[in-house]
């Protein structure tokens, strides 16, 4: 139960902490994270399973030839096959890390590039359709996932012989934990500066020489390749992809709620706010698997699948009414070496 609490926090840590700084601090409203979600563990059904197969092809194994419906024989093979090779597992395993990265920030360069110079609600309703459309190309497209029926994936721990879903959640804890420090940087730095300009006013921004396309490209694949890489980690932890994994409600409108019960443009709201969200989710899970059944009828207990989303809707209401800013507002940003209590009493000496 740790273990899953664990892997579902580090997970929403990771794809809140991008979108807060997409949104929070560049003002960039992207409904389409679970998109870049999804592409990671894309890449890991669609790629590295090839590249996995091609390697063990060389090595003398043989494959049945359906992609779709021989995939679970073919996969098991693989585990056999990588379970005598821990170097190898370890190494496919950065692999697709790195190529998760890399197709996330090329989706997010694409997102970009589309977007142009579309405003706060344009751009919305184009990430919305762009939503959409990940969900029903991967559908209907048998070579990327599976199609319908989904792919299972190697499973890259099979040569550890302790328990594999606590190097999963260690993981995905570490990598939370790196997104946490490099956006904590990059907010302190000119670049943060710059995004909350743009957040502010794009078009006072761009009058100063900036350019402001380039500053929200940059923000884009920054952000999405994060998010493609905590697809990744789902993928490992499920050992299983399938297009309906990465609804919008679980990757884009969670994560939204997220951020803004912790507070936007805040790195640590957001951490505050995937804490209370995957508590509230989880003590519902254990409710209903371990305390209701003793206490309500069989038939009430469908009825608690819906309360998880009447709830969350509910708070994400309440905290756009009565505390829009979040647990934690946002903080001002300062610049080392500058006096800003002398320049606001009018000093004449040189600020610092």
């Amino acid at each position: 139960m740790l273990v899953n609490i664990a892997i579902v926090f580090g997970h929403y840590v990771i794809i809140a902490s991008a979108l807060n700084l997409q949104y929070g601090n560049a003002g960039i409203p992207n409904m389409s994270s679970n998109v870049s979600v999804a592409c990671g563990a894309y890449v890991v059904s669609s790629f590295v399973l090839r590249i996995c197969m091609w390697i063990a092809g060389r090595a003398g194994l043989a494959f049945r030839p359906d992609w779709v419906y021989d995939n679970p024989y073919n996969v098991s093979v693989l585990n056999v096959f990588l379970k005598a090779r821990p170097f190898l597992s370890l190494s496919l395993l950065l692999l697709s890390i790195a190529l998760a990265l890399l197709f996330g920030s090329l989706l997010g360069w694409g997102l970009a590039a589309v977007s142009g110079r579309l405003r706060s609600v344009q751009l919305m309703i184009m990430l919305f359709i762009v939503s959409d459309a990940g969900g029903l190309i991967a559908a209907n497209n048998r070579y990327i996932a599976g199609g319908s029926l989904g792919a299972f994936i190697p499973n890259f721990l099979s040569w550890y012989q302790g328990e594999q879903m606590v190097i999963v959640a260690l993981s995905t804890l570490a990598v939370g934990l790196a997104c946490f420090t490099v956006i904590r940087a990059m907010l302190n730095s000119p670049l943060g500066r710059l995004m909350r300009a743009m957040r502010e006013n794009e078009v006072t921004l761009a009058s100063t020489g900036k350019g402001v396309v380039a500053i929200r490209r940059d923000v884009m694949i920054f952000g999405s390749g994060m998010m493609a890489v905590s697809g990744v980690l789902l993928g490992f932890y499920y050992c299983f992809v399938q297009f309906q994994f990465y609804t919008r409600v679980s990757y884009t409108f969670w994560p939204w709620l997220m951020i803004t019960i912790g507070g936007l443009g805040n790195n640590a709201g957001a951490y505050l706010g995937v804490l209370i969200c995957v508590s509230i989710v989880r003590g519902i899970a254990v409710a209903h698997d371990l305390i209701l059944p003793g206490i309500i009828h069989t038939r009430w207990l469908g009825l608690i699948g819906y309360l998880e989303n009447m709830l969350l809707g509910a708070l994400l209401l309440l905290f756009f009414i009565f505390k829009p800013k979040g647990l934690v507002p946002e903080r001002g940003l300062s610049i080392p070496g500058i006096n800003y209590r002398g320049l606001i009493r009018g000093d004449k000496e040189r600020p610092g």
